[in-house]
């Protein structure tokens, strides 16, 4: 499938754009250093082993896969799917695929087995480039990818054609060819949301975007060249390259962060000396538990980064803890259709916000970055085609947040029935509703109040999931808590759905949260208290929960 033509805005121009070819500048001023290092097998005289490239290294290989790709036949636009291991090969092909001008189809493994192949075949891939076993479901599974016709083995090719990583890098580095120039509104990628809040949804990435997002990086957390980076996310990789930051992947399963060794990470940490690390929630939860236990400290990390669900406030001050004296830690905003968008840092958090989230107020996610706009509308269910329909409202009360700006997908192109619903026509742009709701506050703060899908509307008002389950998260005995709604909207039944630290005797947990709920007007109406031993989490960034799954669960109880 050739790629969607896209109508040029305020933001999606005609200018020459690739985020890969601000890593040239890097390499020729730092050839040296070294820009990936991921776990190699074994160690030496009791030290872990790595394989790493340096700057020189990337810059060279990944142009002269970019010119085996476009030997190969790669066209702009031509959609390729990456299955590969983050690591050295993967930070290599992608840059790769970005010059090669194809539009590189990026999809979580952990989003289950159905899911992945679905999101896969609804792409209509012309190839893949893959792992071995990535290989052979693909040439099982013909049917589903018919059109695959350049297909790049990453390890040892078996019973299908196409040449191997190893083929290909030499193949590109005997060529001459010309690579493309591509546009701030040629597709880049294909990235899919997590499907935590319904079926993933296939989100498209310009150019543009890409660079904007590096560009807006590197200015808001000054970030230098010379860092050095634990990547717990593998596309902070890309970014990482371009800024001149050296990436060090730990030993750690991706698709399920939530399971990662702190030992390990702890081992690359110290190995390297990083500087600087972006890890979910459910990493930094899970490490600085450990330090903590264990008296550990990763005494050189001075910049540390947390996204994909909101931060407990007790998460943010043990993992300061534990890095170094001054360190900061900041929590960006935003979603896969639009990143970045906010951020807040956790001092600001610990010496104002979290008092105010703890007694209902929402989760302040901070000021946005200069290059977004951003607005609070009124919630409505209803598709908006032109912002004449919107209802703007006024500081302190809660609507739905759009946005618009060069980081924010201009549509879907898998699940493209949401972009009626996601998308408001403004002149030459469009603005897009995040599905998320809150407030602006006198400082210009927005906070988070949850999603629009799981507002519970009952009979006598509308409940919102994080002012209602802050209020008994703050118990002490609470690991976390989530509001579901049973039954029929505008009907519904209000129920809170409690993991506790221990499991066992819950009567006298449960009489002292409805003593809780009844002293606030926005948790006096929840009808019941339910137990859970673990509530379900996303498959990305293990740290947002599946309120949806809870809320049939409880519909059962």
């Amino acid at each position: 499938m050739s790629a969607p033509s896209l109508k040029p805005s305020a933001f999606q121009t005609a200018q020459p754009v690739n985020v890969a070819e601000r890593l040239s500048d890097i390499a020729r001023r730092f050839p040296e250093t070294v820009a990936v290092a991921t776990p190699g097998s074994g160690d030496v005289a009791g030290k872990n082993c790595y394989t790493t490239c340096t700057f020189a290294e990337l810059e060279r290989d990944a142009t002269a896969l970019a010119r085996g790709l476009v030997e190969l036949g790669v066209k702009r636009g031509m959609r390729l799917v990456l299955l590969v291991q983050p690591g050295v090969e993967f930070v290599k092909l992608t840059l790769a695929l970005l010059r090669s001008g194809a539009t590189t189809v990026l999809i979580d493994p952990g989003m289950g087995r159905s899911h992945l192949l679905r999101c896969l075949a609804a792409t209509q891939p012309e190839g893949f480039v893959a792992i071995s076993r990535a290989q052979a479901v693909r040439t099982i599974l013909h049917q589903r990818f018919p059109q695959t016709r350049i297909n790049v083995t990453v390890g040892r090719r078996w019973f299908w054609g196409g040449p191997t990583y190893k083929k290909l890098l030499e193949r590109g580095q005997q060529s001459r060819a010309t690579l493309p120039i591509t546009c701030s509104s040629d597709p880049a990628a294909i990235i899919f949301t997590s499907g935590s809040t319904g079926p993933p949804k296939g989100v498209l990435y310009t150019h543009q975007m890409f660079d904007t997002q590096a560009v807006e990086i590197r200015r808001q957390y000054d970030i230098h060249p010379g860092s050095t980076d634990l990547a717990c996310f593998p596309l902070f990789g890309l970014f990482n390259s371009v800024m001149g930051v050296t990436t060090v992947f730990p030993d750690m399963d991706f698709a399920r962060p939530a399971s990662a060794d702190p030992t390990k990470l702890l081992a690359a940490a110290n190995d390297w000396q990083i500087t600087q690390a972006f890890a979910s929630p459910a990493v930094w939860r899970k490490l600085s538990r450990h330090c903590t236990e264990a008296g550990e400290m990763i005494a050189t990390l001075r910049k540390v980064f947390s996204c994909g669900a909101p931060v407990p406030a007790d998460v943010l001050r043990r993992t300061l803890s534990v890095v170094a004296a001054g360190a900061t830690m900041h929590t960006p905003y935003g979603a896969t259709e639009s990143l970045p968008i906010a951020t807040i840092e956790a001092a600001e958090v610990l010496e104002e916000t979290a008092a105010l989230t703890d007694q209902g107020a929402g989760f302040c996610v901070g000021k946005k970055f200069n290059s977004v706009e951003w607005r609070i509308i009124r919630i409505t269910d209803a598709s908006l085609e032109s912002i004449d329909q919107v209802e703007e409202l006024p500081r302190g009360e809660i609507g739905e947040l759009i946005v618009r700006g060069p980081q924010v997908s201009p549509e879907y192109v898998i699940g493209t029935d949401h972009n009626a619903q996601a998308k408001i026509a403004d002149g030459d742009s469009n603005w897009h509703r995040l599905g998320d709701v809150g407030y602006f506050d006198a400082g210009q703060r927005f906070w988070y109040c949850g999603r629009k899908a799981h507002r519970v509307i009952t009979l006598e008002k509308t409940l919102y999931t994080i002012p209602c389950e802050a209020i008994f998260n703050a118990h002490s005995e609470v690991t976390r808590s989530a509001l579901v709604g049973v039954g029929r909207r505008g009907n519904a039944s209000p129920v809170l759905v409690v993991e506790p630290h221990v499991n066992g005797p819950t009567d006298r947990l449960e009489e002292e949260l409805w003593q809780l709920a009844g002293k606030h007007p926005h948790t006096a109406t929840i009808q019941q208290i339910l137990f859970h031993k673990s509530l379900p989490v996303d498959v990305r960034h293990n740290s947002k929960i599946n309120r949806e799954l809870l809320a049939k669960w409880a519909s059962q109880q």
